[in-house]
């Protein structure tokens, strides 16, 4: 193959306010996940390795992310990669309340 990881968006869509996941049932809460988070599953059901890494701030200040997707057996170039991430755009550790 000609690229050896896959980047994409870790979310769809921006993080939603805690209160209401609670107060949902668990179908509720899957299918809304599924619109929130449609780019992990497929990578958990095959079972090829994937990670999310924080990558910096939006600018309303809440934290973004991205995914990496290696190749079967690569997990150790994803880490290598999140390292590199991280050190080029360290996570600020904290979100705006509100």
């Amino acid at each position: 193959a000609e690229y050896d990881v896959l980047l994409t968006p870790a979310l769809a869509r921006r993080s939603p306010q805690a209160g209401p996941w609670h107060r949902r049932g668990w179908l509720r809460n899957v299918v809304a996940n599924s619109a929130y988070s449609p780019f992990t599953p497929p990578w958990n059901l095959t079972g090829w390795p994937a990670m999310s890494v924080p990558f910096g701030t939006l600018d309303s200040g809440a934290p973004c992310a991205v995914q990496l997707v290696g190749r079967p057996g690569s997990e150790a170039t994803l880490l290598e990669l999140a390292e590199r991430i991280e050190a080029l755009r360290p996570w600020r550790r904290t979100a705006p309340i509100g």
